[in-house]
């Protein structure tokens, strides 16, 4: 039995010659884990020099699982000297942060991988264009940059561009202030977190309150891997200018959050 395992890893590494365009050929498949992974980790997507696509995820500090043409390969930390680079069942994972990686193959006796191996990179997730299904209105309109002041719609338009920026920056916490109900958004369940805002629509008043929508898309990637994409309107509120009102009841604070998928 032993000497056929060897014969078969011989053969497998023999199969793996190829030009260093190429992504390096899959090593052989690794046994069935012992325990489950962790499903809440964070997956990124890469696609590869020649169209070649892997997801690799992290569930502790010394360990890369590298899903590769149909195989998941359980990968360890081991020393370099810039980067995180992962070995482990005849293959190289080296990321430079987590945007870049180079996938490689190592030949027997190999600690670095001599093969160069090929070059990955994140998958990016895009926002739909202005005017198509889920993305801003199609007149195009972004959030203005002139002068404007905080009591009016680009005010509470503004509110909602910082509560988003905050929450990109993962800042939850302090985006939780914009909000009336001053609930903390739960990141956990993303890799990538961004959103679109669009111009706001016209003050409306009710019962001693006005009320502003603005346009939001959300987009990024799931913690599973999966690309993300909301659409919808933030609505915010405010006391209106009626005398008494304290400085913090003419705040603009975002009341609800109407997103669909």
């Amino acid at each position: 039995m032993g000497r056929r395992i060897a014969i078969l890893a011989a053969l497998a590494l023999a199969g793996c010659e190829r030009r260093a365009s190429e992504p390096p050929a899959a090593a052989p498949s690794p046994p069935p884990s012992e325990g489950a992974v962790n499903p809440h980790v964070t997956v990124t997507a890469y696609v590869c020099q020649g169209g070649t696509r892997l997801t690799a995820a992290y569930p502790d500090s010394q360990t890369a699982i590298v899903d590769y043409r149909g195989h998941a390969y359980t990968l360890k930390l081991t020393r370099s000297g810039s980067g995180a680079r992962y070995t482990g069942f005849g293959l190289q994972w080296w990321t430079k942060g987590t945007e870049h990686g180079t996938l490689a193959r190592l030949k027997p006796g190999e600690d670095i991988a001599s093969d160069p191996g090929v070059a990955c990179e994140a998958e990016a997730v895009s926002p739909p264009a202005p005017g198509s299904p889920g993305g801003l209105p199609d007149n195009r309109t972004p959030v203005s940059e002139a002068r404007f002041t905080a009591a009016s719609a680009q005010g509470a338009a503004n509110v909602v561009q910082t509560y988003f920026a905050l929450l990109e920056a993962g800042k939850a916490g302090e985006a939780a202030v914009l909000r009336s109900d001053g609930q903390v958004f739960d990141l956990s369940p993303y890799a990538s977190y961004h959103a679109q805002i669009g111009a706001p629509g016209a003050t409306e008043g009710a019962a001693g309150s006005l009320y502003v929508s603005v346009p939001v898309v959300i987009y990024g990637r799931l913690a599973s891997g999966k690309p993300l994409h909301q659409s919808g309107e933030a609505v915010l509120r405010r006391v209106n200018d009626v005398p008494g009102a304290k400085p913090e009841q003419l705040r603009w604070r975002i009341e609800r959050l109407d997103l669909n998928d």
